[in-house]
């Protein structure tokens, strides 16, 4: 007992005091429960000896298959992440990025958006990427006179998705393989199209807010040359081991060898071209190579760091689970949330939404998503989810906890960045990522979003939900080719809520009743409301 008791303070000096809090109330509903409750949520007795045997001894306690998870493949992952940061990848990303969107409307937002992408390929640590891209993406807004809560709301709410990014998603995306018996490149194929989906709805609301602002693209003299990022010894050391991944994924070997010998690749690559790039070259094999081990070194502290708090978290999270699993809990609140399905689906996704936010309030989004899939996932499953939509739903609605207030830690991250106030970074991210809240609803009614189905069905289904996010982006944004009032705004959600359901004559008229909107909005020009006649 001593153990569990030394883990929850762990965790409480790495995560805070919500998840170990929730764990030690699990642990004396199982030990206390049986003589403190009466009815249908009266845990079975247990004795001392279980209970220790149950948390610390047994194969489904603290060192079951979350510590099993995390110690195969989780810590691979975290190390290649961060040798790839350590050894040049932000500085990829950021220059790839600003030469693709800097001059474009808002530019600086965008580069914000389209480098965090590329970062979260590689990362699944929502606060990580903000950190890490936003010390740079940031001050680059502010010195452009963009608002300071606007640039950390952007930076918040793009670095969130990292977690859903394939090819290395988060953490949780390898306990989902685990937890649903199939291959990890299963879920990463599926996530895709959600990704898209998220940074489409990002983009558009940074666009649209652009042009209403008047925001200033990135000055000419600070674009870079494509020179800058595709040179061999800034290209290669980050591209070959991204690629080694992948294709060791889908040729069918394990995650946790694609990620070793991805990070293999990743040092052989640094040592064999560094010698020739132009910051080093001159510098001789012994200065370049010294340099590459203080590199590999450092990147293996920072993942040292982020383990222990992954493994405090799995820890803890696996007493929650296991009481839930050991009690019937987890089976009651599934059955209640079933319960609710005679309202519709709706009602029971939205509940279910809800439940997987809260959960990950004050906690990372790996020990949300194994709440969340413990009690919340098995009720959408019976209504008649298939398991990896149910999961995934309930996934996403946990990484969108890093940006929904009252806490959230993403957007603390990027408030402390922007030396902005938090209520007013939160109430900024909501705005911009109004669209981001609707995609785990469209990839329910539309599987091909999550390249369920043909070819044909995938093309429509995402066609179609990229359709609906631009609707509902200018719907929260109220802006397109001019103000827009609410009469206005109501009429693009209306669209939007039209080309939810795949029905084809809901699609007909949806599209039609979108169409028709941007056309009068063009039509209307610049400085016409929609509803002023």
């Amino acid at each position: 007992m001593l153990a569990v008791l030394l883990t929850l303070e762990a965790a409480r000096r790495v995560i805070g005091w919500f998840l170990p809090l929730l764990a030690l109330i699990t642990v004396l509903y199982y030990y206390f429960g049986y003589d403190l409750i009466d009815g249908g949520w009266r845990p079975p007795r247990v004795s001392a000896r279980t209970a220790v045997e149950t948390f610390y001894s047994s194969t489904t306690g603290m060192f079951g298959y979350l510590a099993d998870v995390g110690a195969r493949v989780i810590t691979i992952y975290v190390l290649l992440g961060a040798l790839l940061l350590s050894t040049g990848a932000t500085d990829v990303f950021m220059k790839m990025a600003t030469w693709i969107a800097g001059r474009t409307f808002g530019g600086p937002a965008k580069v914000c958006a389209l480098s965090s992408a590329m970062f979260g390929t590689v990362t699944g640590s929502a606060v990580a990427n903000v950190m890490a891209t936003g010390s740079i993406t940031i001050p680059t807004m502010k010195r452009l006179r963009y608002p300071p809560a606007f640039a950390g709301a952007v930076e918040a709410v793009a670095s969130s998705a990292g977690q859903l990014t394939p090819p290395v998603m988060g953490a949780g995306a390898f306990i989902m393989a685990e937890f649903l018996n199939i291959p990890y490149t299963q879920i990463a194929v599926a996530a895709v199209g959600p990704a898209f989906l998220y940074y489409l709805a990002i983009w558009l609301g940074v666009d649209l807010y652009a042009r209403r602002a008047g925001l200033q693209p990135t000055p000419k003299n600070e674009m870079p040359k494509p020179a800058d990022f595709l040179a061999p010894d800034k290209a290669i050391p980050l591209f070959l081991p991204i690629a080694t991944v992948v294709y060791f994924l889908f040729q069918g070997y394990t995650p946790s060898f694609a990620g070793a010998a991805s990070i293999i690749v990743l040092i052989l690559a640094c040592a064999a071209v560094r010698p020739f790039g132009r910051a080093t070259r001159g510098q001789g094999l012994k200065a370049c190579w010294t340099g590459l081990a203080r590199d590999v070194y450092e990147g293996m502290v920072e993942a040292g760091r982020a383990l222990v708090m992954i493994a405090a978290l799995l820890a803890c999270a696996a007493i929650v689970v296991k009481v839930l699993t050991a009690t019937g809990a987890g089976v009651k609140i599934s059955n209640l949330l079933f319960s609710v399905s005679d309202q519709g689906l709706i009602v029971a996704l939205l509940l279910a939404a809800v439940l997987s936010i809260v959960l990950g309030m004050d906690v990372p989004t790996t020990a949300s998503y194994v709440l969340a899939a413990a009690v919340a996932a098995p009720s959408l499953v019976r209504l008649g989810l298939p398991e990896l939509t149910a999961h995934l739903f309930v996934f996403y609605y946990a990484i969108l906890s890093a940006i929904t207030p009252p806490v959230c830690a993403s957007v603390y991250a990027a408030a402390a960045l922007a030396g902005a106030n938090f209520w007013k970074v939160a109430g900024r991210a909501l705005s911009l990522a109004g669209a981001v809240y609707v995609v785990p609803f469209l990839f329910v009614f539309r599987p091909g979003i999550l390249a369920q189905g043909g070819t044909g069905q995938v093309i429509l289904d995402v066609g179609v939900a990229s359709a609906a996010v631009f609707a509902v982006s200018v719907g929260f944004s109220g802006y397109l080719r001019g103000t827009l009032s609410f009469i206005g705004r109501g009429l693009f959600l209306a669209a939007a809520a039209l080309l939810f359901y795949a029905a084809p004559m809901a699609d007909i008229i949806g599209g039609l009743a979108l169409t028709g909107l941007i056309a009068w909005r063009f039509l209307r020009g610049e400085r016409k409301t929609l509803s002023s006649g």
